[in-house]
C-alpha cells in the first residue's frame, strides 16, 4: 500500500496487527495522552487476552516504527441505550443486545500528521469492522472522539453525533460502511 506523503513523494506503508516484540511502542508520540498510553501500557495485554485488537501502521521500510494505529472491540447496548431515532435507522429496536464495535483508538504520531495517512488508518479499521459484522454481527462502528479536531474528522467520513454526554460519542451504521466500499 502507498499513501501520498503531502511533501510530494510516496510512502510504502503497511498496517498490520500489533506485534509487541517488533513494534517500538514506546517513542509513539501522537499529542494525546490517553492515545499515547493506551498503546504503551495496554494495547498488547489487550490483544493477548482478546479484549480489543490494535493494528499499527508502519513505513515498509522502517517496520519497528509506528506512524500510527487504531483498535477495534466488540462493544454493546441495550435496547434502552439507544433513542427511538437511532434504533429504527439501525433496525435493532426490540433486539435488547445490539451488537456494535468500537474504534477505541486512532492516532497518527506528531512527525507523521499532515501526511494523508489518517484516511487510510480509518479505511483499514472500517473494512475490518466490515468484514467483522459480515461474520459474527455488528450494526455500527461507534468511537470516542478526543476532541473537535477528531470530531470533525469522523464527520468528513459519515459519523455522526450518538451523544454527547456523559461523554462525546460518534456512529457510523454498517450500512453505510458496506455502502462506501459497494462503491469504491
Amino acid at each position: 500500500m502507498t499513501s501520498n506523503d503531502n511533501t510530494g513523494g510516496r510512502l510504502r506503508i503497511r498496517i498490520v496487527p500489533l506485534d509487541p516484540s517488533l513494534h517500538d511502542r514506546k517513542s509513539f508520540r501522537c499529542g494525546k495522552d490517553t492515545v499515547d498510553r493506551y498503546l504503551r501500557t495496554t494495547a498488547a495485554r489487550a490483544t493477548r487476552y482478546y479484549r480489543a485488537a490494535t493494528f499499527v501502521l508502519a513505513s515498509v521500510n522502517h517496520p519497528t516504527e509506528i506512524l500510527g494505529y487504531y483498535t477495534l472491540a466488540p462493544h454493546e447496548y441495550r435496547d434502552a441505550e439507544l433513542d427511538l431515532a437511532t434504533a429504527r435507522t439501525l433496525k435493532v429496536r426490540g433486539l435488547q443486545r445490539i451488537p456494535l464495535l468500537l474504534l477505541g483508538q486512532l492516532g497518527i504520531a506528531r512527525a507523521n500528521q499532515g501526511r494523508g495517512l489518517a484516511k487510510p488508518l480509518l479505511w483499514n479499521a472500517l473494512e475490518r469492522a466490515f468484514s467483522t459484522a459480515a461474520n459474527s454481527g455488528a450494526v455500527a462502528v461507534i468511537t470516542d472522539p478526543a476532541d473537535d479536531r477528531a470530531t470533525a474528522f469522523y464527520a468528513r467520513y459519515g459519523f455522526a453525533t450518538l451523544h454527547e454526554a456523559p461523554f462525546h460519542r460518534m456512529l457510523l451504521p454498517m450500512k453505510t460502511i458496506a455502502a462506501a466500499f459497494a462503491q469504491r
